[in-house]
């Protein structure tokens, strides 16, 4: 995790100050809660990213995001590792929709977010994206 935040390709498109060094990261990671998932490679366990759900309004509404390491972009492994979330979105958390909020230059993220069938509402210029002024695509999905 440390090195995915220390990546400034990752960087580019996180909010305005994640964590860079390894006490914040690991205080961080303690206030991880069930609906924070690491993901890891099945044969050696080594951490390549992470995806969430950091917000759910009225057991309805949930925000997904997802960080993934640089070199595991493009691999399938957020596809696969966001699917299994949405699922459990669906069939556990009971959600009925789904958003996602990118940073409208990161063309990999939104590629991704459609690919897993979410669909572009709306493009808010010069918005907060998790501290951070930029425009917004804001997806949304029904489940």
């Amino acid at each position: 995790m440390l090195k995915m935040f220390n990546n400034d390709e990752v960087r580019e498109f996180l909010g305005i100050n994640p964590p860079r060094d390894e006490q914040s990261i690991l205080e961080m990671v303690r206030k991880r809660n069930e609906r924070k998932w690491t993901v890891a490679l099945k044969d050696t366990d080594e951490f390549i990213g992470d995806v969430m759900i950091p917000e759910i309004a009225e057991g309805y509404l949930g925000e997904i995001g997802y960080r993934f390491m640089r070199e595991h972009w493009g691999c399938g492994f957020a596809y696969e590792a966001v699917s299994a979330v949405i699922e459990h979105c669906k069939c556990t958390l009971n959600l009925k929709r789904l958003y996602a909020t990118i940073d409208n230059k990161n063309m990999k993220s939104k590629q991704l977010i459609e690919k897993l069938g979410f669909t572009l509402v709306a493009v808010l210029p010069e918005s907060n994206l998790l501290g951070r002024v930029t425009d917004v695509a804001y997806y949304s999905r029904i489940l």
